[in-house]
């Protein structure tokens, strides 16, 4: 989170306010370094010595307490406003002029050496040297952890600059006062700060508020004694600051060492480039501390006192902490060696290549031109000093590539490829192609090990390649500012941010996140590793990058809305698909047609409905009723068509106006339903309804034409006993007893059909039903002289009721003998199919109707309308059959003729007997 402008001005006037007490502390200093042997007042601007020093050179002069000096030299005591600096000016021995009491005394003062305090001068400069890495940290970072450290830079300022010196005035107690505060407070204070540097440790406020309770309550007994002059008084004024003192050093002491253990930890948990980066900070917080504690703090503590001279080695190394903060904050990059040697190579053989031309020029110039022409010499020279100057430009780069050549050596040839990949870049259409070939190229090139990369959806940024430790989705701001140009270096020693991104980040391997921008809009986070062994990237491998970044940015962005587009296609093509499929599984016929009757599309369903494809082909003669659906207003109707195959269909019809861009203006959109099953259900249901009132019909003749069938029966029987079987008659009245027989079974028959009951079946021999056949028809086929050829008939059996099937070819016979005219022919044959005999019954007659033959079979369907025909016959025929497990199919030729197919389920082979048995009951 950025500061605000009023807490820079804050922080800026406490800064500026610190400093200057620093100088008035310093000039304090200072001046105790000049301090002379003897302390003094004055009394109406005459000099008075208030005390002398013991054993000093003061005394050794003769001066004592109360003595009024009156002469410095030649110069009155009045006159003099600097005493230390008049001493000083005058020499070694100065004369001085005294009166003690009412004696006038000459004494001469010799001038003590000066007391440098070169610790004191040590600690300035560290102190100094926190305070400038703690402004430039402020002011590079500018969040709160940055402002967290500049305090502890602050702080330690503070502690290493201020020292109270002088007279105890009230500047001493204010310089004093605020050193025991600093020194309080800087100890928590570096230890909140390494909890939360370089990697959060310690995240609950309320424990990092904790630090600074014990350091409050030694702040408080420090200012009662200081300012309140020891009110609350634990103990007596002078025990208590030396209580204070020890306590601060103790506290400070065991503060600083928590710190080095946090860093330490920070250290071993690290990942590897982080341990690189701490090191710095771990090793000169250690280094310049430890001996402090070892040889100040620790025999401080025992004895009470420590030598000057082991003050000053002790404090000489805590200037190795800021420096370590600075080598660390500063980025001093060890890996950019070879970058900084090729460079300085370049430039060197540059420049003696420059000189060396120049000089030969020089010197080719002055052997040729005469002395006497200087001013020809001189512009000459300075001609070709232009021209070396220009040509010096395309050498140094090309003396920059050898030396790459030799730098890189094996991955140099990769590296160009590199710097021109992005011309290659716009070529790619797939984010995964293009990933995959720049991993491949960044490991050739700059042998980088891990690239990974967040693309920008919205607000947010998806992972492209999931792995351990790094989130699949997270939100831009958790990277922090972006920079503006150039990558993000997560490898570089900084202040945490609030975010745990970069440390995972760090942790999962990668170094660096280059921001993919195009038009100034992030596309993209490339993310990557170092190289192979943990070598950090240079600055030349990070310039190539750089130099990526934008194609990089651009491709990604093209493959992306390409990828888009062609998801976009995509789901065009699979929703026409499924269009399609939807049209094309349609029980419906639909067609689309043009406005010149030709077919453009069909589905299946319409090809089979008209009974043959035809693209481009006329739609009158794939459906006949097209036109008058065309002219019909309604643009629906019930209609009915035979199409290709001759079957009859009757269908319902819609046409509609189709609205598409890619097809023709007043195309059609037919849609036909096959309603064929339908009506013929319906018909189904009709003839079941007249057959049931024809049944109950049937039923009550058939009861009362039993009785005279059996009377008739009964006296052609008396007539056949009473007559010889040689009368002419005879035979006739055997016929007539047969006739009333089938009569008979034919009226049983239809009450067994009426009522549905099932009828016995027996092995038929197929030769001997058609012979009896044909002899029940004989005398009406030779009424009309009708031929009929029987085919060689083999000797094979049926199973079914002889009566029944009997009746069947009586029918088929008689509706052949009705078709064909005088002197017709019907033919007969029987053929084996597998398990089936078929009878097949042909007549050269008049054929059947294209309109009837699908319902042929119907009841009341007839060819013989008004010349006796009632539609029955063939309807009871196929339910004979049916209940027989046969079946009977007809084609017809109109005008030629038509061929009755009766299907008959084979019987196995029987014996002899059983053969005399059937031939028996069939002759009866």
């Amino acid at each position: 989170m950025r500061r605000s402008i009023f807490s820079n001005l804050l922080i800026l006037a406490l800064t500026v306010a610190v400093v200057i007490g620093a100088f008035v502390s310093f000039q304090r200093k200072r001046s105790s370094f000049e301090r002379i042997d003897f302390t003094f007042t004055r009394d109406n601007g005459v000099i008075v010595v208030k005390a002398v020093d013991a054993g000093s050179g003061a005394e050794r002069a003769g001066l004592r307490p109360a003595d009024k000096i009156w002469m410095i030299g030649e110069t009155p005591s009045t006159e003099v406003e600097g005493l230390q600096k008049t001493l000083r000016r005058i020499g070694q021995s100065t004369p001085l002029v005294v009166a003690r009491g009412n004696e006038m005394l000459k004494l001469t003062y010799r001038v003590p050496e000066l007391k440098i305090d070169y610790p004191y001068l040590i600690l300035s400069f560290i102190g100094f040297l926190y305070l400038a890495i703690g402004l430039f940290t402020l002011f590079r970072g500018g969040k709160r952890e940055s402002t967290l450290f500049f305090f502890v830079t602050l702080l330690s300022f503070i502690v290493y600059v201020y020292t109270p010196a002088g007279d105890i005035d009230f500047t001493y107690k204010v310089l004093q006062l605020v050193e025991d505060l600093a020194t309080i407070l800087l100890a928590p204070l570096t230890l909140n700060f390494f909890l939360v540097f370089p990697r959060p440790i310690v995240r609950h406020k309320g424990l990092l508020a904790a630090l600074y309770l014990p350091p409050a309550l030694l702040a408080a007994w420090d200012i009662d004694v200081l300012v309140f002059n020891n009110r609350i008084a634990l103990a007596p004024a002078y025990r208590s600051l030396d209580v204070i003192q020890r306590w601060e050093i103790a506290h400070f002491a065991i503060y600083f060492t928590l710190a080095v253990v946090a860093l330490a930890y920070t250290y071993r948990t690290a990942a590897a480039v982080g341990k690189k980066q701490i090191k710095w900070i771990y090793l000169g917080t250690a280094l310049g501390f430890l001996p402090f504690l070892l040889v100040y703090i620790v025999p401080y503590l025992v004895v009470g006192s420590v030598k000057p001279i082991y003050s000053t080695i002790s404090i000489l190394p805590l200037a190795l902490i800021p420096l370590a903060f600075a080598v660390s904050i500063l980025k001093y990059k060890l890996w950019d060696v070879e970058v900084v040697i090729k460079e300085t190579l370049a430039y060197s053989v540059t420049f003696i290549f420059g000189m060396i031309a120049f000089s030969t020029v020089n010197l080719v110039l002055s052997h040729l031109i005469e002395e006497r022409s200087a001013l020809e010499r001189n512009f000459l020279a300075f001609a070709s000093g232009l021209l070396i100057a220009g040509v010096l430009i395309p050498v140094k780069g090309r003396i920059e590539s050898v030396i790459e050549m030799f730098v890189y050596r094996e991955s140099y040839r990769h590296r160009r490829a590199m710097a021109d990949f992005a011309q290659e870049l716009a070529t790619f259409h797939d984010v995964h192609e293009l990933i995959s070939m720049m991993r491949e190229r960044l490991r050739a090139a700059l042998d980088i090990q891990k690239m990974n990369l967040f693309t920008r959806e919205g607000s947010s940024l998806l992972i492209y390649e999931e792995e351990r430790g790094v989130p699949e989705r997270t939100a831009i701001s958790e990277f922090g500012t972006m920079p503006a140009e150039g990558p993000m270096m997560l490898s570089e020693p900084r202040l945490p941010d609030a975010s745990e991104l970069p440390w995972q980040l760090l942790k999962a391997g990668y170094r660096y996140v280059l921001p993919l921008r195009n038009r100034g809009q992030l596309q993209a986070l490339l993310l990557l590793g170092t190289k192979r062994g943990e070598e950090p990237l240079s600055r030349d491998d990070l310039h190539l990058l750089e130099s990526l970044t934008a194609p990089l940015a651009l491709a990604i962005e093209n493959a992306r809305l390409y990828g888009r587009l062609r998801r976009q296609l995509d789901e065009i093509r699979a929703l026409k698909e499924y269009n399609e499929n939807i049209i094309e599984s349609s029980s419906s016929a639909i067609a689309v047609v043009a406005d010149d009757r030709t077919v453009l599309t069909a589905n299946r369903a319409f090809w089979d409905l008209v009974g043959g494809e035809g693209i481009d082909e006329s739609i009158a003669s794939l459906f006949p009723p097209y036109e008058e659906l065309h002219r019909s207003p309604s643009r629906s109707m019930e209609t009915h068509f035979v199409n290709r195959a001759g079957v009859e269909k009757a269908v319902t019809v819609t046409l509609s106006p189709l609205h598409a861009d890619d097809v023709a203006d007043d195309a059609r959109v037919l849609v036909i339903g096959d309603i064929s099953d339908r009506v013929r259900l319906e018909r189904e249901l009709q003839d079941k309804e007249r057959l049931a009132s024809l049944g109950l019909l049937a039923a009550g003749v058939a009861h009362e034409v039993n009785t005279p069938l059996t009377g008739i029966s009964s006296y052609a029987q008396l007539l056949l006993k009473d007559m010889s079987p040689d009368d002419p008659k005879y035979r006739l009245l055997k016929k007539m007893e047969q006739q009333s027989f089938r009569a008979s079974s034919l009226v049983n028959n239809l009450l067994d059909l009426i009522a549905n009951r099932p009828r016995p079946r027996e092995i038929v021999s197929v030769p001997h039903l058609l012979i009896s056949t044909l002899a029940l028809h004989e005398d009406l086929l030779k009424a009309k002289q009708i031929s009929v050829h029987v085919g060689d008939i083999a000797e094979m059996q049926v199973r079914g009721n002889f009566h029944d099937l009997q009746q069947v070819l009586t029918n088929v016979l008689l509706n052949a003998r009705d078709a064909v005219r005088e002197r017709g022919n019907i033919w007969i044959a029987v053929q084996e199919s597998g398990e089936r005999v078929d009878i097949r019954i042909r007549d050269d007659g008049k054929g059947i109707p294209r309109d009837l033959m699908a319902r042929i079979f119907e009841p009341l369907v007839t060819t013989k309308r008004g010349q006796g025909g009632t539609g029955l016959g063939l309807a009871i025929a196929r339910r004979i059959l049916h209940a027989t497990d046969g079946d009977i199919t007809v084609t017809s030729d109109p005008g030629k003729g038509a061929e009755f197919t009766v299907s008959l389920p084979r019987a196995m082979s029987v014996g002899k007997d059983t053969w005399t048995e059937i031939n028996a009951n069939s002759d009866r």
